[in-house]
This record gives structure tokens, C-alpha cells and sequence, in this order.
């Protein structure tokens, strides 16, 4: 059944459009790397190798809202409870199809990602800076999945994934300097500069945290339907 739910959604022409996207994101972002502007007097471009990583690693981002959008709009839910005759094996299946479709397309995009870097900055950090690309789409993509999915709006789920770091981090931060290293961002760059271990203990908890919203929303879709 997994099989059924990815082959159906990777044939969907909107996840076709915005794995397209998403291409053209991580094209749009090293093209602006490369080129010769500046924020300030140094005439230095502002974009680095790891700002780029980071800033590239959102293109999952389009494809997890159309994921969700595709699950909110339609009865995939209703089909898979059916198929399996369990809400929890169709919550379950549901997860690990959209989820797949994530990790296959942040594979993708960490190639032209590595060959983006290579291309611009040579291939001094590759290693890492493809394994933290690679952790930062996935993470990227099925966080904001699982908001959109736990949301029941994509907009909301989106708002949620952009202004709560955007507004909140700076101000928890400043008071509880210590919880920098909580956010999966941080952990990710520990685990890529010398701290694997506690990098690695934070990023599951956030992973599990996102799956139990995405298995609790599709659970709560089987039930009303």
C-alpha cells in the first residue's frame, strides 16, 4: 500500500511542478551566490557556502506544502483506511509514502546542491557541506509537513515553519542562551563540525516530535472520514 500512496503522488502533476520548483530554487540560489553583489563596501558577495547550504536547503520546503495540500484536499486518508482496514497502519503508511517522496527528492537536490558548492566555492568542505545539506532538506521538509498536515492548512502550517523561528528563536535565545543547541538547525551544524553525538540526540527528538504530528493528523483525518 506505501507503494500505491508514492506511486500516486509522485504522478501527480503539482508534486511534478513543484519538484521543478524546487530545482529552480537551489539553480536561483547558487546563481546569486556567483554573482558579483554586495551589501556592503567590500564589494564581498554575502552569501557563503554554508548560508548558501542553509538558504538552498529550503527547497524542500515547496514540495512538503504541496504534499500536504495534496493529503488536505483529497481522500487519501479514506483510501488507505480502506486498503488496510486500520487507522494506525493507514496513518502509518501515509507518513512513510510522503516522507520517502522527501528524503528521494532532498537526495536529488543534494547533488546539484554538491554541485552548486563545488562549482562556486571548490571542494574544500564537501563532505560536510553535502551532509548537512542533505540533513537540512529532509529535516526542512518534514517539519514543515508535519505542521501543514497538523495545521489542517498549509498556509497556517507555513506561517507556523517561517515566523516562529523567525520571531521566537531570537527572543529564547536571548533569554536562555543554553537552548540555541535545541533547535535542529544548530544540532545539524554540530553534527557536521566536530559534536555528532549531541546533535544526532536533538535531531531524533525533533524528527520524532514531527512524525507523531503527522501520524496524529492523519489519524485524526481516518477517524472524521
Amino acid at each position: 500500500m506505501i507503494r500505491t500512496l508514492l506511486y500516486k503522488d509522485a504522478t501527480a502533476r503539482p508534486l511534478q511542478i513543484a519538484c521543478l520548483a524546487a530545482v529552480c530554487w537551489v539553480i536561483v540560489v547558487y546563481t546569486v551566490a556567483l554573482m558579483p553583489i554586495s551589501m556592503d563596501s567590500s564589494g564581498n558577495n554575502p552569501l557563503n557556502d554554508a548560508s548558501s547550504v542553509t538558504l538552498a536547503s529550503q527547497a524542500t520546503v515547496i514540495i512538503a506544502a504541496v504534499l500536504a495540500n495534496i493529503e488536505i484536499r483529497s481522500g487519501e486518508t479514506m483510501m488507505a483506511t480502506l486498503i488496510t482496514g486500520s487507522r494506525r497502519r493507514a496513518a502509518c503508511a501515509l507518513m512513510m509514502g510522503k516522507g520517502a517522496i522527501i528524503l528521494i527528492a532532498g537526495l536529488f537536490l543534494t547533488a546539484l546542491s554538491t554541485a552548486g558548492n563545488g562549482i562556486i566555492y571548490g571542494i574544500g568542505d564537501t563532505g560536510r557541506l553535502t551532509f548537512q545539506y542533505l540533513l537540512l532538506a529532509a529535516m526542512n521538509g518534514i517539519t514543515a509537513l508535519s505542521l501543514s498536515l497538523f495545521a489542517r492548512s498549509v498556509l497556517l502550517g507555513l506561517s507556523v515553519y517561517v515566523f516562529v523561528p523567525l520571531l521566537l528563536k531570537p527572543f529564547i535565545v536571548y533569554l536562555m542562551p543554553t537552548t540555541n543547541g535545541l533547535f535542529y538547525t544548530a544540532a545539524i551544524h554540530a553534527m557536521t563540525t566536530g559534536h555528532p553525538l549531541a546533535g544526532t540526540m536533538v535531531l531524533f527528538v525533533w524528527l520524532f516530535a514531527s512524525l507523531i504530528m503527522s501520524y496524529a493528523a492523519a489519524s485524526r483525518r481516518a477517524c472524521r472520514r
